[in-house]
């Protein structure tokens, strides 16, 4: 090819001092090589590139297999350095013969094209990697390869929001809002969604600083999360329920201005009530205490008894008075007796 290409460039050089008519035929003969081994090729294998495919755990996924090559002896696929499956494509009324290596893969593993593309279903996390087919053939010098990089993701769960330090000055909210997921996924990517009445906002990170004021309390945070499979939203987080104070601080002192007579009144209303009532229970106790002294005054004197005029008994004794008696009294026989049977009593 190059003598020819050499004799071609200088037979037309020395003719007539023209080098178009090589340049044409040399840029033709160079497509037709591009193109022929372009044919022979597997694409993307030729850059070196992987092909970047994702699965979600329990799901499957389809490696993609573009055969460019007409007679094809074997084809086998190979993850990280372990051989998965070695397939001998039909020929004529022979079918294909398919070598599953791994016991545990026979039924995760299947073929539902006729390029053999492999389809490998209830993939796990630890299915991730690189992934190669080998395409050999009697008519290359050299197995056709092709690679792909296989990323396994979980369906995401809600995402949690952190609540940092907060600060109110003058009715303003200063803080942090951090969003994260639970079991710290993967290629997680996260943004924010401010939401009011006016207009809606968006913040990319995991992290939305916020500065607001009261007259703003109607404001709605909301973290966005998102891996290559799927994506999910965190409960909102209301303005007013951050920065105690800061929503309601001037409102506050408004309510309290309004209050405040309202308030004094009452409170005057109050004291007077219990004035009264305490001064009429201490007339009440006063009366009371009069009444008690009273009764045991009467309790304390002698019982009052009608009296009953006493008179002077004088026993009338009608008695003569007696005689003088010239004789003592005898003795009587009886010891102890006296007989007044003197004879001079007679």
């Amino acid at each position: 090819m190059l003598s020819y290409l050499s004799w071609l460039f200088f037979g037309t050089l020395h003719s007539n001092g023209n080098i178009f008519p090589f340049l044409l035929c040399f840029s033709l003969l160079f497509i037709s090589q591009l193109f022929l081994y372009g044919s022979v090729s597997a694409g993307p294998a030729a850059s070196g590139i992987p092909k970047k495919l994702v699965g979600a755990i329990g799901g499957s996924v389809i490696f993609p297999l573009n055969l460019s090559v007409s007679l094809v002896d074997s084809i086998i696929w190979v993850f990280n350095s372990t051989t998965l499956i070695t397939i001998q494509p039909k020929t004529g009324d022979k079918k294909a013969l398919i070598i599953v290596t791994q016991k545990r893969n026979k039924e995760r593993v299947n073929f539902p094209h006729e390029d053999y593309s492999l389809k490998l279903s209830r993939l796990k996390k630890n299915d991730s990697g690189i992934y190669r087919v080998e395409i050999h053939s009697s008519t290359l010098p050299d197995p056709l390869t092709q690679e792909y990089e296989l990323r396994v993701y979980e369906y995401l769960s809600k995402p949690k929001v952190i609540i940092g330090l907060q600060d109110n000055k003058n009715g303003t909210c200063v803080t942090n809002l951090t969003c994260s997921m639970e079991h710290g996924e993967e290629d997680v990517t996260y943004s924010w969604k401010s939401l009011d009445q006016a207009t809606n906002e968006s913040h990319s990170g995991s992290i939305l600083p916020i500065s607001w004021r009261w007259e703003k309390s109607d404001m709605t945070f909301i973290c966005m999360a998102s891996n290559p499979i799927s994506s999910n939203s965190s409960n909102p987080i209301f303005a007013q329920n951050l920065c105690e104070g800061a929503a309601g601080g001037l409102a506050l002192y408004v309510i309290l201005y309004v209050l405040l007579p309202f308030i004094l009144l009452c409170s005057l209303t109050l004291m007077l009530i219990i004035f009264i009532i305490r001064r009429t229970r201490k007339k009440e106790l006063i009366e009371v205490k009069k009444e008690t002294d009273t009764h045991q005054e009467t309790l304390s004197l002698p019982p009052v008894s009608e009296e009953v005029p006493e008179y002077d008994i004088i026993s009338y004794c009608n008695c003569r008075k007696p005689e003088f008696n010239p004789c003592p009294p005898c003795p009587s026989p009886t010891p102890g007796v006296y007989s007044n049977s003197c004879p001079l009593c007679q």
